[in-house]
C-alpha cells in the first residue's frame, strides 16, 4: 500500500506537503480571480469564435434594451459585410453561452431578423445570412480621400515612390458590388472544367512542374497562346517571343527597364489607367500625358517642342477609362510617328474580346511592319484576376534580353497555373468561355442601357461601345467625386472619372462597371443610384 500512495504521489499534479498536511493545487488549477457578475465586464472579456465578425452587443454605450442591443449588433455584422451573404451563424445556444445572454433573447432578435429578411433558417442546417442582402462596406461608410492615408509612411519613402503611392490608399479587395468595374462574372466561370484540367496536370506532370521554369514562360503556354492571337487577333508570332508575366502592369514594367533610360519620355493616355502613370514613374519615365478624343489617343495634340517619345502607352481597341476605339486613320498615323522617332509603342489589348457596337479595325501590333510594337494581353478579365497571368510579345532581336532582365527580378510566373491555363486554351474551352461571356455580357449591357433610359433619363450613358464598363455623364454642374461620395454611403460603389486624369483634360462622370453584376442588380442599383444624381448641395460646383 505504501508503495501504491508513493506513486500516486509521484505521478499526482497536486503536491503534498508533509508539515501541513494537506496537497498544493498547481497554478492552473488555482481560479485566480472570481467570476465577474458584472455584465459589462464580462461581454468585455468575450473572445467570439467568429474572430471578430460579429461583435458582442456594446453594453456600456448603449440605452436600447438587451434584445435590441442583440439584433442591432447582428445587423450591423450583416449590413457591413461581415456577415457576407450565405455565411452560416453560429447557433442560439453558442451566442448565448458566449455573450452570457438568455437563450430566448438571442432566439427573440434572430426572429426579428428572420422577419426582416436578412436571414433564412434551414431545418438541420443552421442559420445562415440572407443571399440578396444590401451590404453597404464600411469603407463605403467613411469615404474619405486617398490622399489623405499615410501621409507619415509617405514622407518616410522615396520620392518616386512617395509620388507613385500618393493618388492611392489600401482599398479593399474588389467585390462584385454595383458598380465595381473590370470584374469578370466569376459565377458563370466553368469551375468544373478547370479542376478537371488542374487535377490532370498535378497526375500526369506534378514533380515536373515543381522546378523552375524558363523566364520566359511555359513553352505549351507560350505555344498556345501564339496560337491564339494568330486564330483571334491576326497577331502572328513565334511561340518564343510570347513572354508569361503576371500582370499588365509587370509587362510595361519590364518594357520599360529594358528599352528606355531614366528621364526618357513615354506617352500616355489622358484620361488613363493611374497605376500606369505610378508604374512608369517608378521607373524613371518622365511621364507626358496626350489627349485622348472619340477616336482614341490624338498624337497631334502632343506638346510641341518637347523631347521625342521613347515610349507610347495606349489601348487601342478599349480606350480605358472612355472606352473609345481607335480608328484605323489614327492607327496608321501612331504606326508612322513610331518610325519616325524612333519609339517603341506598348499596345495594352485592354478588353478586345468584348466589343458590341463596332468592330475595331486590326490591332497595331497586326498592322506594324517595322517591329516597333510590344503587344500586351492578360487573362484577368476573361478568366479569373487571381490567375494572375499575363503576357506581352517581345520583338525577335530581343527576346534574350528580356529574358535574362526577367531572370534577375522574379524569374517567372507560376509554374502550375501556367500549366492549366494552357490545357485550357488548348483545349478548346477558352473560346468556348469568350463566346458564353460575350452573350452574358451583352445582355448586362443593355440591362444597363435600359436601366439608365427608364430612371436616369437626364443622364447621359456613354463608352459602352466595347469592353466592361461604360460612363455616366450628367448636365448639371456637380462634382463626380461629390456625387462617388454620396453614393459610397447609399451603397454604390462608382469611381469617379476624374482621378483617370492629370486635370488638364478633366473629365466628370462615374465609371460603371456591370458584368459582374445579374441583370436584376443592375436596375435595382440603377434605380438607387439615380436619386444620389439629383441630390448635390448646389453649393459644390466645378470651378470654371
Amino acid at each position: 500500500m505504501a508503495v501504491i500512495v508513493r506513486c500516486m504521489v509521484q505521478w499526482s499534479p497536486f503536491q503534498w506537503h508533509a508539515g501541513k498536511g494537506h496537497f498544493d493545487e498547481p497554478d492552473w488549477a488555482i481560479q485566480r480571480e472570481p467570476p465577474d457578475t458584472n455584465r459589462a465586464v464580462r461581454m468585455a472579456r468575450v473572445t467570439h469564435p467568429m474572430n471578430g465578425l460579429l461583435d458582442a452587443p456594446q453594453w456600456t454605450t448603449s440605452r436600447l434594451g438587451i434584445r435590441d442591443r442583440v439584433y442591432g449588433a447582428c445587423l450591423a455584422a450583416i449590413r457591413d459585410g461581415r456577415l457576407p451573404a450565405g455565411c452560416r451563424l453560429p447557433s442560439a445556444r453558442q451566442l448565448a453561452v458566449d455573450w452570457h445572454i438568455a437563450r430566448n433573447t438571442i432566439d427573440d432578435a434572430l426572429s426579428r431578423l428572420h422577419d426582416d429578411g436578412l436571414i433564412v433558417r434551414r431545418v438541420g442546417a443552421g442559420t445562415f445570412v440572407a443571399s440578396d442582402v444590401n451590404v453597404v462596406p464600411r469603407i463605403a461608410a467613411r469615404h474619405r480621400k486617398p490622399a489623405s492615408v499615410g501621409k507619415r509612411a509617405l514622407r518616410m519613402a522615396s520620392a518616386r515612390a512617395a509620388e507613385a503611392a500618393r493618388p492611392f490608399a489600401a482599398a479593399s479587395i474588389p467585390r462584385p458590388a454595383p458598380f465595381a468595374a473590370g470584374l469578370a462574372a466569376l459565377d458563370a466561370f466553368p469551375l468544373a472544367t478547370w479542376q478537371r484540367l488542374a487535377a490532370r496536370c498535378a497526375r500526369t506532370r506534378g514533380t515536373a512542374l515543381l522546378g523552375y521554369l524558363p523566364a520566359s514562360g511555359y513553352p505549351p503556354l507560350q505555344q498556345a497562346i501564339a496560337d491564339h492571337l494568330g486564330g483571334a487577333r491576326a497577331i502572328h508570332c513565334a511561340p518564343e517571343q510570347v513572354m508569361i508575366v503576371n500582370s499588365a502592369m509587370q509587362a510595361h514594367d519590364l518594357i520599360a527597364r529594358v528599352l528606355a533610360e531614366r528621364d526618357d519620355v513615354g506617352w500616355i493616355e489622358d484620361p488613363g489607367y493611374p497605376n500606369l502613370r505610378a508604374v512608369l514613374a517608378m521607373a524613371g519615365i518622365r511621364v507626358v500625358p496626350i489627349p485622348v478624343d472619340a477616336e482614341g489617343v490624338a498624337t497631334d495634340r502632343a506638346p510641341v517642342g518637347g523631347a521625342k517619345p521613347t515610349l507610347i502607352c495606349v489601348t487601342p481597341s478599349c480606350q480605358h477609362p472612355t472606352g473609345a476605339v481607335m480608328s484605323l486613320a489614327r492607327r496608321l498615323a501612331l504606326l508612322e510617328l513610331a518610325r519616325r522617332s524612333q519609339a517603341w509603342i506598348v499596345e495594352d489589348d485592354h478588353q478586345a474580346e468584348f466589343v458590341w457596337s463596332v468592330r475595331p479595325p486590326a490591332p497595331l501590333a497586326a498592322l506594324d511592319h517595322d517591329g516597333r510594337t510590344l503587344y500586351v494581353g492578360t487573362f484577368s478579365h476573361t478568366i479569373f484576376p487571381s490567375l494572375r497571368i499575363a503576357y506581352f510579345i517581345v520583338p525577335t532581336a530581343l527576346i534574350d534580353v528580356f529574358h535574362a532582365v526577367r531572370r534577375q527580378l522574379d524569374d517567372h510566373t507560376h509554374g502550375f497555373m501556367q500549366a492549366v491555363l494552357a490545357d485550357f486554351i488548348a483545349g478548346g474551352h477558352f473560346s468556348a468561355h469568350i463566346r458564353k461571356m460575350r452573350a452574358l455580357y451583352g445582355a448586362r449591357r443593355d440591362a444597363l442601357i435600359d436601366a439608365c433610359a427608364r430612371h436616369a433619363p437626364n443622364a447621359t450613358l456613354g463608352g459602352h461601345a466595347s469592353g466592361m464598363h461604360a460612363t455616366l455623364a450628367w448636365h448639371a454642374a456637380q462634382l463626380d467625386t461629390a456625387i462617388a461620395a454620396r453614393a459610397a454611403r447609399e451603397g454604390i460603389r462608382v469611381l469617379p472619372l476624374s482621378r483617370y486624369t492629370t486635370g488638364a483634360a478633366r473629365l466628370n462622370g462615374l465609371l460603371l462597371g456591370y458584368t459582374a453584376l445579374s441583370e436584376r442588380r443592375i436596375a435595382s442599383a440603377i434605380a438607387r443610384l439615380a436619386p444620389v444624381l439629383g441630390g448635390i448641395d448646389s453649393s459644390r460646383r466645378i470651378r470654371r
